[in-house]
């Protein structure tokens, strides 16, 4: 199992939030997860969900990115890329990375002696739908 690749027990509530992230697929928030999880009677608590998240992002299994103003998403980390966030509808649309290496842009400036393990960047605008949208009501 890819909890024990990763140097994690394979705990009933990292395979629960781990199968859930597979399942729904896509950018989901750490309450949206809780939400599912508890509409399907499962007894984990906002804080095990958040605590799992955290070591599943530790071991690379699933990615963290920044949304926008306080919104943490997650999704599995089949394959590493960036996001583009519609400033309209708030959708998420994942972006392909220049590489697939770790991280995939060289940070120059910094000096001897930074490891440096990720790197993400975030496309803000406007998704097609919002576009024209907006363009509709300037006219």
């Amino acid at each position: 199992m890819r909890l024990r690749l990763a140097g994690l027990r394979a705990t009933l509530p990292r395979i629960k939030v781990l199968e859930l992230l597979r399942e729904l697929r896509g950018h989901h928030s750490a309450d949206e997860l809780v939400r599912v999880l508890q509409a399907r009677g499962e007894r984990l608590s906002r804080a095990s969900v958040f605590n799992v998240l955290h070591d599943l992002c530790s071991a690379q299994l699933i990615m963290l990115t920044d949304a926008g103003p306080g919104r943490a998403i997650y999704e599995v980390a089949d394959h590493r890329h960036h996001h583009f966030v519609c400033r309209g509808c708030g959708q998420v649309y994942d972006v392909d990375c220049v590489t697939e290496n770790h991280p995939c842009l060289a940070a120059t400036g910094l000096g001897e002696g930074f490891e440096i393990e990720e790197a993400q960047i975030i496309f803000r605008g406007y998704c097609p739908a919002c576009h024209q949208d907006k363009a509709e009501e300037v006219d």
